[in-house]
């Protein structure tokens, strides 16, 4: 059974666009794996940041934010919104790590908080009609999603929750507050990848900032990402800032982005009078 479903996931996996790329690195460039995925890394960073992607994107059309509650939806504001069904390799990387009820409660927190940003507000059917599970499964999922400190934007609950913030600022958080990789793995359905990604960032927000880079514009456009997001980073790095920790944390940021972005060797010298010849 264990080899039948890890059989289907390398399948899968060679059929994403993130895949395919690193395989054409390692066969035209004799790039080692690592290398690859370095090199695949900083490509999605530099050339796409939080621009959304096509792949694996739908259209729906879903209540707006400001259409009131108790009266029938064909009576409301509507808006269409652009969702991610499937998130390619990240997806598939909680499937192979912490199975289809994690990808589903993980597809919940990713749907209804895209359909929030841009303005919208996902019903609990309109989950279920997504993921094509009944609306007491939906239920179901989002009861324990709660339980573990997660916000879930769904019309009929949201007015009872204040602004809420980013699935990436609340893992950058809970990084921040001492938890292990595995324990946000738990808590947000994310995979290692994805929580590795995100705090490599945020690492890199700290970098700015000690080179005296502090505006919110600029800030956002040399991580490549929202303004929202980086404004987000920013209260946390205050909230931390003088915490007991920080300094042990900011050394394992440091110690991240240096095996991410390693340091170009520098080129030996030649003896004096400038020829290595014998």
């Amino acid at each position: 059974m264990y080899h039948t479903a890890k059989s289907l996931y390398d399948r899968s996996l060679e059929k994403t666009p993130e895949q395919v790329f690193v395989n054409s690195l390692r066969k035209e460039f004799e790039l080692s794996p690592a290398e690859s995925a370095g090199v695949l890394e900083l490509a999605k960073s530099c050339l796409f940041g939080e621009i959304p992607q096509t792949l694996g994107k739908l259209r729906f059309l879903c209540a707006s934010q400001k259409a009131r509650h108790g009266k029938p939806l064909r009576e409301q504001d509507l808006l269409r919104v652009t969702l991610t069904l499937d998130n390619g390799i990240e997806d598939l990387d909680v499937l192979r790590t912490q199975g289809s009820v994690a990808l589903r409660q993980l597809k919940i927190l990713r749907l209804s908080e895209e359909a929030y940003f841009q303005g919208g507000l996902l019903t609990q059917e309109d989950l279920a009609r997504l993921l094509q599970v009944s609306s007491r499964t939906i239920r179901s999922d989002i009861t324990e999603l709660i339980k573990d400190g997660n916000t879930v934007h769904t019309r009929g609950y949201d007015h009872d929750i204040g602004r809420g913030v980013s699935h990436k600022t609340r893992i950058i958080d809970l990084f921040l507050s001492g938890f292990t990789y595995d324990e946000i793995m738990r808590r947000t359905r994310h995979s290692a990848h994805s929580i590795k990604r995100y705090v490599s960032t945020f690492g890199r927000l700290l970098l700015l900032l000690s080179h005296d880079l502090d505006d919110i514009h600029e800030l956002s456009r040399l991580l490549n990402q929202s303004e929202k997001l980086s404004d987000e980073y920013l209260a946390l790095y205050r909230k931390y800032l003088k915490g007991d920790h920080w300094p042990e944390v900011y050394g394992e940021l440091l110690d991240q982005l240096k095996t991410l972005y390693p340091a170009k060797k520098k080129p030996a010298r030649s003896g004096r009078g400038g020829s290595d010849e014998s």
